[in-house]
């Protein structure tokens, strides 16, 4: 099954907190039951957004982790929770 993507943020070449910042900032436009994709490189970013999901609720869809040009790349769904 595909998940429709509302809205898409790239984070390349950001460090945390910034991934996180741009989420929040994203997450605050959806619907509950939206889904918002991010592309990552920072290597923290599996653990934060996954820790940022669990504490605002939020549903971890899909992570994948990737090769692009030499570079590692997350790619995140998330969707929002109704609270």
């Amino acid at each position: 099954m595909t998940i429709p993507i509302h809205i898409s943020i790239n984070a390349r070449g950001l460090k945390c907190p910034m991934p996180i910042i741009k989420l929040q900032q994203a997450i605050r436009t959806l619907q509950p039951g939206q889904t918002a994709e991010i592309f990552c490189t920072d290597p923290g970013a599996e653990q934060d957004l996954t820790s940022w999901c669990k504490v605002n609720r939020h549903t971890l869809s899909d992570a994948q982790l990737y090769n692009e040009k030499g570079t590692k790349v997350w790619r995140f769904l998330i969707t929002k929770s109704s609270s």
